[in-house]
């Protein structure tokens, strides 16, 4: 594989992981942006300037996920409008190449956190959700 430039994959988002292979691509994906951090902390002793241990903290994966606004669909995943206000857990595929044989995938178990709804006045309504991730996998589909 090579290098690409911009937006060339798929999204797709379901109740199981299993239901992503007959899941939709989602449409007008504007960004996608996954974070990983692995909590890791320095220790420094006096006077030194390189630290003498690297001790693992807390891990904690996100994804930020941008698109122009069609419908309320983003925002119920975010938990808004159901009764309790509580996000369902979700899968999310992330298909850098496309959804195909042999293409990489990204798959995230978690749930929407926050969501916006960006309306700037020259330009598209769009809404931004981030996804705060349980467990996260890499391979081919």
């Amino acid at each position: 594989m090579s290098a690409t430039k911009g937006w060339k994959g798929n999204l797709r988002i379901a109740d199981t992981e299993a239901g992503l292979a007959s899941a939709s691509n989602e449409e007008y994906i504007d960004s996608v942006d996954t974070n990983l951090d692995g909590g890791l902390e320095e220790l420094y002793e006096l006077g030194s300037r390189l630290p003498q241990e690297i001790n693992e903290g807390n891990v904690k994966m996100s994804l930020s996920l941008t698109k122009k606004f069609v419908d309320s669909t983003w925002a119920g995943y975010a938990g808004i409008g159901q009764t309790d206000m509580l996000p369902p857990e979700k899968y999310i595929g992330l298909y850098p190449f496309g959804y195909g044989a042999g293409n990489i995938k990204i798959v995230c178990r978690g749930k929407f956190g926050n969501h916006r709804l960006g309306m700037p006045q020259p330009d598209y309504v769009t809404e931004s959700l981030d996804f705060v991730v349980q467990s996260m996998s890499i391979g081919t589909v």
